[in-house]
């Protein structure tokens, strides 16, 4: 059954997280956000290793959290809210887990998994997109090649979230076979990578996003993820259960943006009296309202299809196509209303706009959300 409100244990969750990220994140997102080096900063990260955060749907047999994934997308939305790139590296490294905590044999969920409920700070990520190929995944020139007891992995991969600084990546390879067979999975540890370049976003820019280049990364058959003939459906399912977590970051983003200008609409004065008297201001921003909760309402409804283990595919695209579509008119709205000073790099709200496309591109593009839900009417 799906539910439209918190249980008092997500409740003192979400008043948990809230609070962490007030104290410990709030102060400093606009400083890390222009900073101009390639260097990650990983207090962001500590801070939530001390507080078993970076993955919470870990289960708990691995010293996770073991949230549901309503319950995690509530902690996302917090945490984005916050910083949307540190919620960014969240769902990364939980992309890169997915594959490992689906398929993964039991001797790679024991070696893998514990680090990322550690005090000590971990991340994974997943590689997939390709600088000849995002979305078409049978064009992809990655390749796993068996020879003396190793598989050696040629290619590049682009715009990986976490990729120079994750513990390892969940790669996707081309093994040259079928459709069903059109992608392998390998576990490749952070020595194995020749990194190329970190990538300048135009949000999210806590979170590291790399090209990784791997010049004949020698992995072992103890370090392939799941079974080669069904890689093509491992891998829709690891898409399909992040693209609600992606939403559920959008949603934070509208939410601070539209937190923000709510405030400075109602103390703003102008003629004598708040703006946010004017109906053409009001009315906006109760228009923001109403598209943010339905934005949340579809994620908590793809998340909680999840979690029944139901039918969640069209539910996690439709959720993070409107959540996306939301965030940015929100944002744009938001500095519409508070005119030339949102639109200053001093403003929280300059940092949400950028923040805000990004959903529409990473996890799938909004063209490629719209064909799985119109195959699926």
């Amino acid at each position: 059954m799906i539910e439209f409100e918190m249980t008092q244990k997500q409740v003192e969750l979400v008043e948990s997280v809230r609070s962490l990220m007030r104290e410990e994140i709030c102060p400093t997102v606009l400083k890390m956000d222009r900073k101009n080096d390639d260097t990650f900063n990983w207090n962001y990260i500590r801070t939530l290793a001390g507080h078993n955060l970076i993955a919470p749907l870990l289960p708990k047999e691995y010293g996770g959290l073991g949230l549901d994934y309503v319950s995690t997308a509530l902690v996302i939305e917090e945490i984005a809210a916050a910083c949307a790139g540190l919620a960014a590296c969240m769902v990364g490294t939980m992309h890169g887990l997915l594959p490992i905590i689906i398929a993964g044999s039991q001797e790679q969920k024991r070696r893998l998994l514990p680090m990322f409920a550690e005090k000590k700070p971990a991340l994974a990520s997943f590689a997939l997109t390709e600088p000849k190929g995002g979305s078409d995944i049978e064009r992809m020139e990655t390749t796993a090649q068996f020879r003396d007891g190793y598989y050696y992995i040629q290619g590049t991969k682009d715009y990986v979230v976490n990729g120079a600084v994750a513990n390892f990546v969940t790669v996707c390879t081309n093994p040259g076979k079928s459709r069903g067979a059109a992608c392998q999975f390998f576990v490749v540890p952070r020595e194995q990578i020749d990194l190329v370049k970190n990538r300048k976003t135009l949000g999210i820019r806590y979170a590291n996003t790399a090209q990784l280049h791997f010049q004949n990364a020698r992995v072992s058959g103890d370090d392939i993820v799941g079974d080669a003939d069904s890689a093509y459906l491992l891998l829709n399912h690891t898409l399909d259960l992040g693209r609600s977590l992606i939403g559920a970051i959008e949603v934070g983003i509208a939410r601070a943006a539209h937190e923000l200008v709510l405030a400075y609409a109602q103390e703003r004065q102008q003629f004598g009296r708040p703006i946010f008297s004017n109906q053409g201001v009001s009315f906006p921003l109760a228009q923001m309202a109403t598209s943010i909760d339905a934005a949340r309402f579809m994620v908590w409804r793809a998340c909680s299809l999840i979690d029944q283990e139901g039918d969640y595919t069209r539910a996690s695209s439709m959720a993070k196509l409107f959540a996306g579509q939301v965030g940015q008119s929100v944002t744009a709205r938001a500095i519409d209303i508070m005119g030339a000073f949102g639109y200053t790099e001093e403003s929280l709200l300059s940092l949400y706009f950028r923040d805000a496309k990004v959903c529409s591109i990473v996890g799938g593009t909004d063209n490629v959300q719209q064909m799985i839900i119109a195959s699926l009417l």
